[in-house]
């Protein structure tokens, strides 16, 4: 038993290397374009298992269906309020039926209740304090979704209140006119003069087939494409939010059958289909917004490759790491302006250093918070200097970095050995400061002085 206990160990070894040397370890440049899109698919996937396997996703999926029970109803009175005044309301009802698809014949009893809820509300009768109260409700829910999307995409700072105001109400009321439009166009589509106009071509009904089968695709794709690109309070480029929503609206269409599947199921049993219905709202609301987080994690995976190797939240460097890495980045960002050339991008500093990318991340905002560098207004954004730094000592910078977010923290120093590590670190400072103070960044000053020399 021992033995095949031994043997079946070093069996999933053998195959976590093998997974490891294939994902992680292979030049992909050498390889031909199918094998680099596997390989980054693979890459991809593996990321996005370990982020469900962390929980977070989940947990913040969770977090959202209560954040949508509460804030639901007033962007939708908010948005119906638009839609009524451009006289167009009833394109809530397609649209709405749509997102609900997957709860089978449900949807529809769903949608005109959902409806008749917001009918009721006579927007023209709503006081200063009510609406006042529904922007509140509809925003703050925004503020929550736009959090997670911005843990997914590595943002620490959301939007500011008044950027908020602005950009959500440009949502509340584009959103309406877009969707307009794209019912407008399928309408129009579905006239029996354009289809007629179709089938008299040859293999006119194959192609009315697959517009009809592809057109609601698209639809959905972009429409969550302009979610994944909208939410984050970041740049994100359209064509990995494209790739996000493809995945997401295909996941949402495979998720149809599977609940449709368990309302016929509950039909059967009509005693338990009201409290099995009520079960099976919230639990979809919850899968949707899972669903809807792995599509932007796909996106942000896709547009930064060097993010799928690293676990987040996950920074195991040692403090002699830390150090050498943020020492690292500021001499790579100097020496190049010092030569001339142009700035680097952070995946562009990755690859020149082949570092921890989640560590990178951390020093380059370390060194933002010192006054080192800075980040251009680019998409994607590059780093340059802030100063004068031609004189700039790497000791100085070592300083600023071991004593950065110290003022945080206020410590008396009355005990004994708290003083004697202070008594310590200070006389280590005025070693390195005595000995290695004139060394700067620029790479012709690596050699020792003479003062050095004589030392070593």
């Amino acid at each position: 038993m021992t033995a095949q206990f031994s043997h079946l160990q070093a069996l999933l070894g053998r195959m976590r290397s093998a997974i490891n040397s294939y994902l992680w370890q292979q030049d992909t440049t050498t390889l031909a374009l199918w094998q680099r899109t596997l390989v980054r698919s693979c890459q991809i996937i593996a990321a996005i298992l370990r982020d469900l396997l962390q929980g977070q996703l989940s947990l913040r999926a969770m977090s959202l269906v209560f954040t949508t029970v509460i804030g639901f109803f007033p962007l939708l009175a908010l948005t119906f309020a638009v839609l009524k005044g451009l006289g167009v309301h009833n394109a809530l009802e397609p649209t709405l039926l749509t997102l609900l698809q997957p709860l089978g014949e449900g949807a529809n009893s769903i949608t005109s209740d959902i409806l008749r809820y917001v009918d009721a509300i006579q927007v023209e009768l709503i006081g200063v304090t009510s609406v006042g109260l529904l922007l509140y409700f509809a925003l703050d829910m925004m503020r929550k979704i736009e959090s997670s999307f911005n843990y997914i995409w590595s943002v620490r700072q959301g939007r500011s209140w008044s950027n908020r105001v602005s950009e959500y109400l440009f949502a509340v009321i584009v959103s309406p006119l877009l969707l307009f439009l794209s019912i407008t166009i399928t309408s129009s589509v579905n006239t029996n003069f354009f289809s007629n106009l179709i089938e008299n071509l040859s293999y006119g009904s194959f192609i009315l087939e697959f517009f009809a089968f592809l057109a609601p695709i698209l639809l959905m794709s972009l429409a969550f494409a302009f979610a994944y690109s909208f939410l984050p309070n970041t740049k994100v480029q359209f064509g990995s939010a494209f790739i996000g929503g493809l995945v997401t609206t295909i996941i949402w269409k495979l998720m149809g059958s599977v609940f449709q599947g368990f309302f016929i199921a509950s039909a059967r049993e009509s005693i338990y289909l009201a409290f099995a219905t009520a079960v099976a709202v919230m639990f979809f609301v919850y899968i949707g917004w899972l669903v809807a987080l792995i599509g932007s994690s796909i996106a942000y995976y896709h547009q930064n490759p060097s993010k799928t190797r690293i676990r987040r939240g996950e920074n195991n460097l040692s403090l002699l790491q830390q150090e050498q890495l943020g020492l690292s980045l500021a001499s790579v960002i100097i020496n190049r302006f010092l030569e001339g050339q142009p700035p680097l991008t952070e995946n562009e500093l990755i690859a020149t250093l082949s570092g921890n990318s989640l560590g990178i991340e951390d020093s380059l905002l370390i060194l933002e918070q010192i006054g080192l560098i800075s980040r251009t207004a680019d998409e994607p954004a590059r780093f340059l200097p802030t100063r004068s730094v031609k004189d700039c000592t790497m000791v100085e910078i070592w300083k600023a970095l071991r004593n950065y977010n110290s003022d945080s923290f206020s410590a008396e120093f009355n005990n004994a050995g708290q003083l004697k590590a202070k008594e310590f670190n200070d006389s280590v400072e005025a070693i390195v400061q005595q000995q290695l103070g004139t060394r700067t960044f620029t790479y012709g000053s690596i050699k020792p002085t003479e003062s050095e020399g004589e030392q070593l």
